[in-house]
């Protein structure tokens, strides 16, 4: 006669609960193991591979409290998770929640982006993408015409190969060839409007053309300097390559690169040359270029990592042409198109540009650093459909400028 095991009810179900709490541990502590988060995400083929991490990874600003930058399911908010599911403990970011939060106030209602970094450290202050979108980083990864500010770029590059020439600028422009178009200046257009007479710039240098912004002068310069030396600078400074600006093992916040055609003729560089044409670049690009000139010719990787140590990324400028081309946008700011972001006292250096897109309503820009002896800030602003830089994004740099010098980083 065979025994029989006989369970009672209760028994059963306490058995049964203690199996199923026992599989509950199992799944909800397993993916916190980052072990297990990297072999699956390694080896996981599923769509939405992503969901084997549950909750939301924490960040910290450079002072140590806490800050949410990333929307969910966005690239960021991933490469957050995944540092802290490594580490074991909140992430640790290069960002001022102060300085951070008055530029998200400045650019509330707006579409664009601001880049504030330290050009000597490449750490990255502030980074703002208005709105936020889980799609999409607008100061990382957006690609935009940079307008005017490109000249600081030209200026610059000229400069490095002994190129400092002084070019007659009309008022009815200057054309590459006879196919295409006159590239005019802005006055132009604004006098004719007017219904007056503008004589134009006359015989300028360099100087004077980045304190007015002349687009006849740096159109003539883009066709001067030519192909090849263009595309020296462009591969000196790296504006084709991408720049990691928080890595993990798996995947990283990345800003893009590219947005810089190559193999331009001469006629193709004149309207490359003032920020429009075929050339695109984010709104961190554009900070990083402006860097070169802030530290004199060299460019710092950005990072938002508060631990990670200065890089050297490039040295796109020589040194003399980079102390210029600063001289060059302190002028602009005390007494050219970047007027409005004067901050008594600071010595702001800037440049202003407006980017046609040929769909609606123009870009606009600022770009500059301060102060002019000892450049502690790199502040680049776009305000998508802005209209002119000079009146929607230059006062929304003075104005960070000025946050920062509450918050003492120009002591």
């Amino acid at each position: 006669m065979r025994a029989r095991l006989v369970i009672s009810g209760s028994a059963f179900c306490a058995a049964l609960a203690a199996l199923a709490f026992a599989h509950a541990r199992r799944i909800s502590h397993a993916p916190r193991d980052p072990r297990f988060v990297r072999f699956m995400r390694r080896n996981n083929l599923r769509a939405n591979a992503n969901d084997v991490i549950p909750g939301r990874g924490l960040s910290l600003d450079r002072h140590g409290r806490p800050i949410s930058l990333a929307e969910e399911g966005s690239t960021f908010q991933k490469v957050v998770d995944e540092i802290q599911l490594a580490s074991g403990a909140p992430v640790r970011l290069t960002i001022d929640a102060d300085l951070q939060a008055k530029a998200e106030s400045l650019m509330e209602g707006k579409h664009g982006a601001v880049v504030v970094l330290e050009p000597m450290t490449g750490r990255i202050r502030a980074l703002v993408s208005a709105p936020r979108a889980a799609y999409l980083n607008r100061a990382l990864n957006g690609l935009y015409p940079p307008g005017s500010t490109f000249k600081v770029f030209m200026a610059a590059a000229a400069l490095s190969t002994d190129l400092d020439p002084v070019f007659d600028c009309p008022a009815a422009g200057w054309r590459p060839n006879r196919s295409t178009p006159p590239i005019r200046d802005a006055e132009a257009g604004d006098f004719l409007r007017q219904k007056k007479t503008w004589k134009g710039f006359g015989r300028i240098g360099m100087d004077e053309a980045m304190v007015h912004s002349a687009n006849t002068y740096f159109a003539q310069l883009g066709y001067a300097l030519g192909p090849e030396r263009f595309d020296d600078a462009v591969v000196a400074a790296r504006l084709r390559d991408s720049a990691t600006v928080l890595p993990a093992d798996t995947i990283s916040l990345t800003g893009t690169g590219g947005g810089v055609p190559d193999g331009l003729s001469g006629a193709a560089l004149a309207p490359v040359a003032i920020g429009q044409g075929a050339l695109q670049l984010t709104p961190l690009a554009v900070a990083l270029m402006t860097a070169a000139v802030a530290d004199d010719g060299l460019i710092l990787a950005p990072t938002l990592s508060e631990t990670a140590k200065p890089v050297l990324r490039a040295r796109p400028f020589a040194i003399e042409a980079a102390q210029r081309v600063k001289k060059m946008m302190r002028a602009a700011v005390r007494r050219g198109t970047g007027r409005a972001c004067d901050v008594s006292g600071l010595d702001v250096c800037g440049k202003t540009g407006t980017a046609q897109t040929g769909k609606g309503a123009d870009h606009a820009w600022f770009t500059g650093f301060a102060p002019e002896a000892s450049p502690r800030l790199v502040v680049t602003v776009l305000v998508e459909g802005g209209g002119f830089g000079a009146k929607a994004a230059a006062p929304v740099a003075r104005e960070i400028f000025l946050e920062a010098q509450r918050l003492g980083y120009f002591k």
